[in-house]
């Protein structure tokens, strides 16, 4: 008797909605306290300043259950012509777009996408961690699609993963606002650079603490004349020279050292005439820190070209701790950046995000290089 008489009440209700559906032509007027811009149809809808909308803000505009957006989305039955259409409206007013996380739930592929922004896949510090990122994924059963603003804006590149994948990972340059606008309120982790506004996660590189330790440890191993390769980026991109911040650090705990800096491009070739113009200028150099490990290779080439030899009448660190540092000798020191242990980081940041309601406080894990001491230093 009792579930004969629920079934009475749920059938009565549902005659009930439909005799006001037919009353009210449009169906039921949701509530205006939450939205205050009226639309052509009555349903008022504002998209959520600041963040992505969410299905819940589709379902309080069109005056409906979670579940009903669900069905008119996915065309199932169960709901009237007219409330489909007025779900729709309000999903297309609010630019709403289910995460890939949502969509595979539903279809009970529980799957998931992430996308990595790979700043080149020229310079092999990019191809090694967008290859430690696809083992890391793996291990979780994602899947990675990547892409490069060679050819494209960052804004470009985000726009078009922001329909592919349920959150993006990457070396970025552009300013936040940005970033968060072409990325469509997906999570977005950013690498080795923090993250200011609410929302944008990242995973930084302490690379002050890690010069630092650098030059200590390079000092005690004999080091007393210390020179420093910078890249010349800035002067290529817009047209005049900018230290970067690892001269500064450089500078910073090497001030009897300052003035032995030479500049080069991101290059093999460019790490090899700048270790050129060093020792021509700087005779007394007796080590060298360069900018990235592929400089550092031209580096150590130039040394041999010029009969220096490497440890013993020059030393010479690289900084990222790319695998190509052990196909030269003699086999590169460098400061390595951990780049599997960055993916994980910037992995973890992405499990946790999805998993939060609201996309607001900023997640930031912070790591630190060290030196990899092999036979060049």
């Amino acid at each position: 008797m009792g579930g004969s008489g629920c079934a009475s009440t749920r059938v009565l209700a549902i005659l009930l909605f439909r005799e006001r559906s037919r009353k009210c032509p449009g169906g039921p007027r949701p509530p205006r306290a939450r939205y205050d811009r009226p639309t052509r149809r009555g349903v008022t809808t504002q998209k959520p300043s600041g963040r992505r909308a969410t299905i819940l803000d589709v379902a309080a505009a069109a005056g409906v259950s979670r579940q009903t957006v669900t069905r008119a989305m996915n065309g199932q039955s169960g709901i009237s012509t007219e409330t489909r259409d007025r779900v729709m409206r309000v999903v297309a007013d609010l630019g709403y777009r289910p995460s890939r996380f949502a969509r595979n739930f539903v279809a009970r592929q529980k799957r998931m996408a992430v996308g990595l922004v790979v700043a080149s896949f020229r310079n092999p510090y990019f191809t090694d961690m967008a290859g430690d990122f696809l083992e890391c994924a793996q291990t979780r059963g994602w899947q990675v699609v990547m892409t490069s603003p060679a050819n494209l804006t960052e804004t470009d590149a985000l726009e078009t993963l922001s329909t592919q994948v349920d959150a993006v990972v990457g070396h970025f340059d552009g300013a936040e606002d940005s970033l968060i606008a072409a990325s469509a309120g997906l999570p977005l982790v950013m690498l080795e650079r923090p993250a200011t506004r609410p929302g944008v996660h990242s995973v930084e590189m302490d690379m002050r603490l890690g010069m630092q330790i650098l030059l200590s440890e390079l000092r005690a191993r004999g080091g007393r004349r210390i020179g420093m390769i910078d890249s010349d980026y800035s002067l290529r991109a817009e047209g005049r020279y900018v230290p970067s911040p690892r001269r500064t650090y450089f500078e910073e705990f090497a001030p009897d050292c300052a003035e032995c800096v030479a500049v080069g491009a991101e290059s093999i070739v460019g790490g090899a005439e700048a270790l050129q113009r060093m020792v021509a200028e700087h005779p007394d150099v007796d080590s060298v820190i360069v900018f990235n490990d592929l400089m550092a290779l031209g580096a150590i080439q130039a040394a041999h070209a010029l009969h220096l030899a490497v440890p013993e009448r020059l030393r010479i660190v690289g900084i990222d701790g790319l695998s190509l540092g052990d196909a030269v000798s003699p086999l590169l020191s460098t400061l390595a950046i951990d780049r599997r242990a960055m993916a994980e980081a910037a992995l973890a940041i992405v499990e946790d995000a999805l998993g939060a309601e609201h996309q607001v406080v900023s997640r930031r894990h912070v790591m630190v290089p060290r030196p990899l001491w092999k036979e060049s230093a």
